[in-house]
């Protein structure tokens, strides 16, 4: 026998979806910063505790040491990203699609990150989700919290289990907060997101504090001269 839903039960539910009380789960895309095609900032780091870096990577905690930096980003997929301690020691790396170079004393490194997008840094390391972050990840919405929407990342490679929880603020679109797990679902490090500016119709985070799996603030880098979609040269992205 057919199973039927009453009328009664369907303008329930009906009065309920329009109510807001029931709701489609959020969709990823609702919040991707499409409208971002390019955007510049400069860096500096103000809160560096190298004992609590070192718990997180070796790397991290010498990328730390590089006090003042900037970022151009170009959609889709190119990056660039200086860094220098004044007066001493300055090196960048770009990435641009699927190449990545990294260019620093007595380094010149050239990268092939295809099957390995978690090489490549992303807006998402900034506070945004960029379109072609969703070309090589995958992402699940969660729950609601607190306000918040929390997805799930992870690389759309089949056996690849390193993921990313990211609490997306539906006001502003960008990560307030972000976790980061290696594939044995063990947490190496969390972000938090702060201060957000409105720069040319899109908030962009000011302040980001890096924390260890312990709870320690391990780092702080706030970000100034933010310009959203002014022209840039291609050259700077070239490898």
């Amino acid at each position: 026998m057919a199973f039927r839903l009453s009328p009664i039960f369907m303008a329930i539910v009906i009065a309920l979806l329009l109510s807001g009380v029931v709701s489609a789960a959020p969709n990823i895309q609702t919040f991707v910063s499409a409208s971002v095609k390019t955007l510049q900032l400069s860096s500096e780091i103000v809160t560096e505790n190298q004992d609590a870096l070192r718990t997180i990577d070796g790397d991290i905690a010498l990328a730390y040491r590089l006090h003042r930096g900037s970022m151009a980003y170009e959609q889709p997929g190119k990056l660039r990203i200086d860094a220098s301690i004044p007066h001493l020691v300055t090196g960048y790396y770009i990435i641009n699609g699927n190449q990545k170079l990294t260019v620093a004393p007595f380094v010149h490194k050239v990268q092939d990150t295809t099957g390995a997008p978690g090489k490549r840094q992303t807006l998402l390391d900034f506070g945004l989700v960029s379109p072609e972050l969703l070309t090589d990840y995958t992402a699940t919405f969660l729950r609601r919290d607190s306000g918040l929407i929390l997805f799930q990342i992870q690389p759309k490679q089949a056996g690849e289990t390193q993921k990313d929880l990211v609490w997306i603020d539906p006001k502003t679109h960008i990560t307030t907060q972000r976790y980061n797990y290696n594939r044995d679902g063990k947490l190496i490090k969390w972000f938090l997101y702060k201060n957000p500016k409105l720069v040319g119709g899109v908030y962009v985070p000011t302040r980001v504090e890096l924390y260890n799996p312990q709870n320690k603030l391990a780092g702080a880098t706030v970000y100034e001269n933010i310009r959203v979609n002014l022209p840039l040269s291609e050259n700077i992205f070239k490898i």
